[in-house]
């Protein structure tokens, strides 16, 4: 068979492996729509570089763009379907597209998403399949909770512009960017101390759980690092990491990274977040992650030579 058409194979046999694995736990397939409304997910999504999305005009002058991220997409198709059931499991083979260097980058992805009343165990049961996923080779997942940060600025004054500014130049783990920052703002002595702490809030939580507790300001950072602390006791893969920013601004709650020894990159990422109808009155609990398919798919490889 000739080569190309063999790896193909080969990829699909891989991507069936994560749909058997996810069918048998209750989640249904679903493809979300290619195109997104570009105002509204802007708003939305500040911290991510407009010359990274893919805008398109339509033949009605609407700016549309090019599906930057599944999980935004999927929060207005399901939330009607989940809020008539009261509890939606899907999972997605997609794709999304961003700009860089070398024009439009199509990235595969395959993903889950569980919207209802989640609870500890939901969580519990999330984090599970994605260590079952990336079991295969020697891996780390990086757990945090952004009621952390959350409950930080709740101690100071700060405007949204520069919350997402802070938030931007955590993404970035910029800590020299950070510190001048810290610096020049007015801000109470103990959230300078933490903001300066912030990047070595990351390891296994008993060793780190001393310096963890002198950073915690008030119950809302409490809860948070408790809640974590929990949940790293499920896997000696588990690392605690405060830090986590993810690229998209919907993550509330717990928040985690997947990372192969032999990779520099993330290989899985999600997290809890919150599903609010278009008229703003209702909302809804979801938690899910996504895989970056081609990276996972290279490890397994390696995994099974």
């Amino acid at each position: 068979m000739n080569g190309k058409l063999l790896q193909a194979l080969k990829s699909y046999e891989y991507k069936r492996k994560m749909e058997d694995y996810v069918i048998d736990r209750g989640y249904i397939p679903f493809e979300p729509q290619v195109f997104e409304e570009f105002e509204h997910f802007a708003i939305q999504n500040p911290r991510l570089p407009r010359e990274e999305l893919v805008v398109l005009l339509s033949g009605k002058q609407q700016i549309l763009l090019l599906r930057p991220d599944i999980t935004s997409a999927l929060m207005k198709e399901i939330y009607p379907i989940a809020l008539k059931e009261e509890k939606c499991k899907i999972f997605y083979q997609s794709i999304v597209y961003r700009n860089n260097e070398e024009g439009i980058k199509e990235i595969n992805q395959f993903g889950i998403e569980n919207f209802g009343e989640i609870n500890e165990s939901t969580e519990i049961e999330i984090i599970v399949m994605a260590i079952d996923l990336l079991s295969k080779q020697p891996f780390i997942l990086e757990i945090g909770h952004t009621g952390f940060l959350e409950g930080l600025f709740n101690e100071c004054d700060l405007s949204k512009e520069q919350i997402n500014l802070v938030k931007r130049l955590i993404y970035l783990k910029n800590s020299d960017e950070l510190k001048i920052w810290s610096e020049k703002t007015i801000l109470p002595k103990e959230v300078k101390r933490v903001l300066n702490e912030l990047f070595n809030l990351q390891g296994k939580g008993k060793e780190i759980s001393s310096l963890l507790t002198s950073c915690i300001l008030n119950k809302q950072m409490d809860d948070a690092v408790h809640k974590i602390l929990r949940l790293q006791e499920i896997s000696p893969n588990i690392h605690v990491d405060f830090s986590i920013i993810n690229e998209l601004d919907y993550y509330d709650g717990i928040v985690f990274k997947g990372y192969y020894d032999r990779l520099n990159k993330e290989v899985l990422r999600g997290g809890r977040y919150k599903v609010i109808s278009e008229d703003s009155e209702k909302t809804m609990d979801a938690i899910g992650f996504s895989i970056d398919t081609n990276a996972w798919i290279e490890c397994q490889e390696v995994a099974y030579k």
